[in-house]
């Protein structure tokens, strides 16, 4: 080994030795900032940390701008929020000035914390910086996140979630309450909902699996993938296909594009009146009857029942049972 190589383990050792870094029991090293507080090497820094103690059923309204929101849920009764901030590219240590204004507010059983640029001073408008979060909540926490400019999530939660952003993706998963997922520039992915739940994005895809409740998915610019739902369907794009694969239907199926294919795969055994159309449309249920060509289907199966609506006005139609 040469001089470096001895130099390189001689500074590493002076730090462990003054306890710089200290292991957090997962096999990787946290750094201390200079107010104490901590963040994983691999993390992001911590600008600032709020901690509240809450009880069950506890209550969350985040937004800020610019940045992204993340929410996890945690066995504690207390909402922690780790904010970070970014100016003109690079996020800032704990204790640096910052042209942010945060205000939180304590409300029973919860918090509520936003985020604005400061609009004058030295930093002029404020324009160059952006604001993230990253939360942790009881498991039995009401969700409202909001940012005006980057990605918005929400994993683990047992009860209500809205996640709103005006220029980012949207991700939810494992969460037993209704959900609003909402974005005006990005794609939406669900999975493991058990509750009502409704997306909406002006430009990008939906995707959902492993839902089970009454679901609304509507875009202006992509595809919608439906994967092992149940419950009442209203699906809708202007820009794309849609796939769906229903495992129990309730109420209605409502399936409509202007601007790409539909595929359609329902439970077998179950009364449904169809009515499909497209520039072309295959039917593969070996038992419906009624008016059936290859551009539309007027039909029913089983006696008839659940209102089935398949159309497009740019593609093909297919529909067929599942296993």
């Amino acid at each position: 080994m040469n001089w470096k190589g001895w130099v390189l383990i001689l500074i590493a050792a002076m730090f462990l030795l003054s306890g710089a870094f200290s292991p957090d029991g997962t096999g990787k090293f946290s750094i201390f900032a200079g107010s104490g507080k901590e963040h994983g090497l691999r993390d992001k820094p911590v600008w600032h940390t709020e901690q509240i103690a809450v009880e069950v059923p506890a209550f969350l309204n985040a937004s800020t701008f610019g940045g992204s929101i993340t929410v996890n849920s945690h066995d504690l009764n207390e909402i922690l929020v780790r904010i970070h901030v970014k100016r003109r590219g690079s996020y800032l240590e704990a204790g640096q000035d910052a042209p942010v204004q945060i205000s939180v507010t304590e409300v029973p059983n919860g918090l509520e914390i936003s985020a604005e640029p400061e609009r004058s001073g030295l930093f002029g408008a404020g324009s160059s910086v952006s604001v993230s979060y990253d939360i942790l909540v009881p498991f039995a926490t009401e969700v409202r996140a909001k940012t005006s400019g980057g990605s918005v999530s929400a994993f683990d939660i047992a009860h209500n979630v809205s996640l709103i952003t005006s220029g980012g993706p949207v991700t939810v998963e494992r969460v037993d309450g209704d959900v609003l997922a909402r974005t005006a520039g990005g794609p939406i992915n669900a999975r493991n909902i058990t509750g009502d739940l409704t997306a909406r994005t002006s430009g990008g895809g939906i995707r959902i699996s492993n839902a089970v409740g009454k679901i609304s998915a509507r875009t202006s610019g992509g595809p919608i993938r439906l994967d092992r739902v149940t419950g009442a369907i209203d699906a809708h794009t202007s820009g794309g296909p849609i796939d769906v694969h229903v495992l129990y239907l309730e109420d209605h199926l409502t399936l409509n594009t202007s601007g790409g294919s539909i595929k359609a795969i329902v439970p077998r055994d179950l009364g449904m009146d169809i009515r499909a159309s497209g520039s072309s449309v295959r039917n593969r249920l070996d038992d419906l009857t009624g008016d059936i060509s290859s551009r539309s289907i007027h039909g029913s199966v089983h006696g008839g029942g659940i209102p089935v609506e398949l159309r497009t006005t740019g593609g093909s139609v297919q529909i067929e049972y599942g296993d």
